[in-house]
């Protein structure tokens, strides 16, 4: 989990879709007008306090390494969902019901049903979504601009107000000849 309130993209003063140059540009930038070697007399009342040296070379270290901030940008992005912050769509995370635990049970009828359950991302509640086979079948919905026959169905957590649109294609029948 990120633990800054300041994201390493804010650090820099730079988007998450800067490229390598406009970010080396940035921390050379602010290592000017921080960094006390560098700063000259005329501009001594206006070093930048928000961010200590540290805080910008480790900004520049992550962001300057493709791998780790690709990793830094999952982590951002698993944060925010944690906390409830959506910068996709209309705010629902598509998931798969294949995501899902799965557990058969018997019913008293002779018939198999199946549940499904599921960690929350956000309030971390390990059977916070929870599904049957009752409940798909009678919620379900064909998914919206799809013809191959996916179904979605949308859930809540049951312990936080988080809301997951659950995709699955259904499963054929099997039938007596």
């Amino acid at each position: 989990m990120i633990k800054s309130k300041r994201t390493h993209y804010e650090v820099l003063s730079v988007t998450s879709q800067s490229t390598l140059q406009e970010i080396k540009q940035a921390y050379k930038e602010l290592l000017l007008n921080t960094h006390p070697d560098k700063i000259q007399p005329h501009k001594s009342n206006k070093i930048n306090k928000i961010h200590s040296l540290d805080d910008i070379k480790e900004a520049y270290r992550i962001l300057s390494d493709e791998l780790l901030r690709k990793q830094y940008d999952t982590d951002l992005l698993e944060d925010g969902k944690k906390r409830g912050i959506y910068k996709f769509g209309d705010g629902v995370d598509e998931v798969s019901l294949d995501t899902f635990e799965t557990v058969e049970t018997d019913d008293n009828n002779d018939s198999d049903v199946w549940h499904y359950h599921r960690r929350c991302p956000r309030c971390q509640v390990a059977d916070g979504f929870k599904l049957d086979d009752d409940l798909l079948e009678e919620f379900a919905v064909p998914s919206e601009n799809r013809d191959d026959g996916m179904y979605q169905v949308l859930i809540q957590c049951d312990s936080c107000s988080l809301w997951l649109k659950v995709q699955f294609f259904a499963a054929d029948e099997e039938h007596d000849d």
